[in-house]
């Protein structure tokens, strides 16, 4: 436990792993978004500008598409002959999906955080000496 703590400076969580460009990249795309879809007057203070009948518009049909793809890929699934193929199929879209990491780096840390909390120190060890390795 000790030797685990000793390692890291400051006493941060020694699971937590630098973001690759790829998040890099979609924190931006997730930023850009908040400042252009930000907190709005509420409607009765102004008339809607075709500019924010757009902004309902997409994103009313970003989330369309996304359930809609979470549907497909849930049926996708469940068409599988057995539960080995089921579970591949499962697996690759979780994991390597078409899309960018649904995971936000606060998301992964709180996880990771719980996880030192929760696990042994045989299986810290083990957590680290995989990341590690990875």
């Amino acid at each position: 436990m000790d030797k685990l703590r000793g390692n890291n400076a400051g006493g941060e969580n020694p699971f937590k792993r630098p973001m690759n460009a790829l998040q890099k990249q979609w924190y931006r795309v997730l930023l850009a978004r908040r400042v252009g879809f930000g907190q709005r007057p509420p409607p009765d203070e102004r008339e809607l500008t075709y500019a924010d009948i757009c902004r309902k518009r997409y994103t009313a049909a970003f989330r369309r598409y996304n359930e809609r793809f979470r549907r497909e890929m849930a049926k996708h699934e469940e068409m599988q002959r057995c539960a080995i193929d089921a579970m591949r199929v499962h697996r690759t879209f979780a994991i390597t999906t078409f899309w960018l990491p649904l995971h936000s780096k606060r998301e992964i840390n709180s996880t990771l955080e719980t996880l030192e909390q929760v696990l042994t120190a045989k299986e810290r060890r083990r957590l680290q000496e995989i990341l590690k390795h990875r």
